[in-house]
């Protein structure tokens, strides 16, 4: 374990604090110097995200150490907003469409996004140059809202071009507000870009969130005072930036990819390095990004997160569901390596800590002269269970064999069709049943080269793969050892492939042609000797910063893979922590001056655009507005002192050889440190 730094006497502390998908981790480190003073890790239970936080907290303050008046500020960072998405389980919210048919709509995918969400479509909306093309018609909306309200937990509004006249958007929010205590979002508020129906996306998503973060912070903030922690509450966005809760509050989908955000500034300040490839290695996924001046580089044309295309300025990240507990097995018949991942599982050595049935399960099947392939795999119930209702009668049996089987049983004791098999898939995506099998973790176990549990367990599930038959009925491995050598070497591999596709895409390749075969082939004969003529590499120009917890055991084979520098930094743990500890608050504007005519400058601010006869009237003007916008932002996000920027962008077009004016987009940027006065 990496020594903690000596506590500074000014005796003032930074919590992080980033709930991961196998681990919760926290870190303290010193206010003046950033050191890390204190660590700790607690299993993530993604059933009560709150409860973990709470445990992390509680873990990080030691008396000796720290202690919960000297805590200045608390920071989380948190996957709840990216799983929420990905796997669909948002609140109901209702859509108020203004301006748009149906066809316009669902150009941006919105009807799939919509599922059963009711949707209610207003006339009125605006043009580009911000002028009214159709009165607002409250009417069918005042109609709807008895039949909906009941229906849903928040609303989201979008409006034809509410991003150069906001005035139709905001009415019908007043209207939404006066008639029920839901929360609103305005699409307008979370982009100044134009594309109405990407916007709407968006809008629909942040309300379907609002609830579920709002419950999450509501635990962290309760157990801050149970703690007696007094300090600011700080969360994480996807461009990792820090906002405060009330910020987040409205606009909580502006914390998706908020963990691969944290863990790259984390891990650029522990290496000390600006420019560098971070792959950050966790439990489940691996997370690439690049980071250019110590800052991670963002997606220009927002955050795509599952199948849903948003605004939200986030992290240009690639993720491989690659990680120390994914679940190895043998491949499909039509492919010759081992299947790493991408499902998640315990490992046999964690999950026989308290299943006494894994062990007789293994010992049993390795007596078997048949070899099976679901040998080695454990099922039980999770707690969550009691709350099911059987979809299918299929589900309804294994639910009854394992409610039978109060310890859990053996894989093959509950699956024994191809229906069954479906069955068991889709109620461990659901997290009702949990799974023990052989992982990566297992391998290391073997191996030797991690030692946090009795190797035993491991050797028995390594050995009861190796001896399973492959595309040409041979045994996938000679032994136990060769086994896990062959998961190690996995491994490597599938993390030093989503490098190379993360660093193509910042290099603006497309994706295919870091999958091409002759870079296939390429990356695992990569740096060594060969006879042949031919000379084949791939690899980096940068440096690889390498974190999560299992980092160490595997970034030395993937630096050989792709013939490149790799640094593990101190902390490495708990980069992800650390990045969120030590973040700064950077938040944004944009104003658009357009030209409806020759002569005729016009500022979109709000709802009622302001127009100027001479161009640098116009831009002053914009800059004074954005400037007070701004700032009415970093208060709401918790900082008191920041710095600003302006940055204007002109797009003109040639006429007649002379250049002629289309619009001006002005972009205001406020950087400051959050407020460290307790509440």
């Amino acid at each position: 374990m990496s020594k903690l730094a000596t506590v500074n006497p000014s005796r003032r502390f930074l919590v992080g604090i980033d709930t991961g998908g196998t681990y919760t981790d926290a870190v303290a480190c010193d206010l003046t110097t950033t050191d890390v003073v204190n660590k700790a890790k607690v299993p993530t239970n993604h059933d009560d995200l709150g409860a973990c936080v709470s445990a992390a907290l509680r873990a990080v303050i030691d008396g000796s150490l720290v202690s919960a008046s000297e805590i200045a500020l608390v920071s989380i960072s948190t996957t709840l907003a990216t799983n929420a998405l990905v796997e669909g389980v948002g609140r109901p919210a209702a859509l108020i469409a203004i301006g748009f048919d149906d066809a316009t709509l669902n150009r941006g995918g919105l009807k799939q996004v919509l599922d059963q969400d009711p949707v209610v479509s207003l006339r009125g909306g605006h043009s580009s140059h911000g002028q009214e093309i159709a009165p607002l018609d409250l009417a069918p909306l005042k109609m709807a809202l008895t039949d909906i309200n009941s229906r849903v937990d928040a609303y989201a509004i979008v409006g034809s071009f509410s991003v150069r006249n906001s005035a139709h958007e905001a009415a019908v929010a007043d209207l939404i507000r006066t008639a029920t205590s839901k929360p609103v979002t305005c699409s307008h508020e979370l982009s100044e870009q134009l594309n109405g129906p990407k916007r709407a996306v968006t809008a629909l998503l942040n309300a379907r969130l609002i609830a579920l973060v709002n419950n999450l912070l509501l635990a962290v903030e309760a157990s801050m005072a149970s703690l007696e922690v007094t300090a600011p509450l700080m969360i994480v966005r996807g461009d990792g930036s820090l906002a405060s809760a009330a910020f987040v509050r409205h606009r909580p989908i502006e914390t998706i990819l908020s963990g691969p955000a944290a863990s790259v500034l984390g891990s650029s300040a522990l290496a000390g390095i600006g420019d560098a490839v971070v792959a950050d290695l966790g439990g489940t996924t691996t997370d690439v990004a690049v980071i250019v001046d110590g800052k991670p580089v963002s997606n220009s044309k927002g955050a795509l997160v599952g199948d849903h295309a948003t605004m939200i300025d986030a992290i240009r990240v690639h993720t491989a569901g690659i990680g120390g507990d994914s679940h190895v097995r043998n491949a499909e018949f039509d492919t010759p390596q081992l299947s790493i991942g991408p499902r998640r599982v315990i490992p046999l050595v964690v999950a026989a800590q308290d299943m006494d049935g894994i062990r007789q399960m293994l010992e049993s099947q390795t007596r078997n002269p048949i070899s099976l392939d679901t040998d080695g795999i454990y099922l039980w119930l999770r707690d969550t269970a009691s709350g099911w209702k059987a979809r299918s009668k299929t589900e309804e049996h294994i639910l009854h064999a394992l409610e039978g089987a109060t310890s859990g049983c053996a894989y093959q004791d509950v699956v024994t069709s191809g229906l069954q098999r479906n069955a068991i898939n889709r109620l461990l995506n659901a997290g009702v049943v949990a799974m023990a099998g052989f992982t990566p973790t297992d391998a290391m176990h073997v191996l030797e080269r991690d030692v946090r549990y009795e190797s035993e367990l491991a050797i028995l599930g390594a050995r009861l793969l190796a001896r399973q038959r492959d595309r040409f009925g041979q045994p996938l491995a000679t032994s136990e050892v060769d086994m896990s050598e062959q998961v190690y070497r996995g491994v490597a591999l599938k993390i030093a492939t989503t490098i190379l596709r993360a660093a193509g895409d910042h290099d603006d390749l497309p994706v295919e042609y870091m999958e091409n075969p002759l870079v296939m082939q390429a990356l695992p004969t990569s740096g060594m000797q060969r006879d042949g003529v031919l000379s084949m590499h791939v690899g980096l120009n940068r440096p690889l910063i390498a974190v999560g917890a299992p980092a160490a055991l595997y970034f030395p084979e993937v630096g050989r893979l792709l013939n490149t520098d790799f640094v593990v930094p101190e902390h490495f743990e708990v980069a992800n922590a650390l990045g969120a500890a030590t973040g700064m608050i950077t938040l944004s504007t944009n104003i658009t001056v357009s030209a409806p005519r020759r002569g005729l400058f016009r500022v979109h601010i709000g709802d009622e655009p302001k127009t100027f006869y001479e161009l640098s009237r116009a831009q002053e003007f914009a800059e004074f507005v954005a400037g007070e916008e701004v700032a009415t932002k970093m208060a709401l996000a918790g900082a008191n002192a920041y710095d600003l920027s302006n940055n204007w962008v002109t797009k003109e077009v040639a006429v007649a050889d002379r250049p002629f004016f289309v619009e001006a987009v002005l972009t205001t940027t406020a950087t400051g440190r959050p407020s460290t006065t307790s509440i």
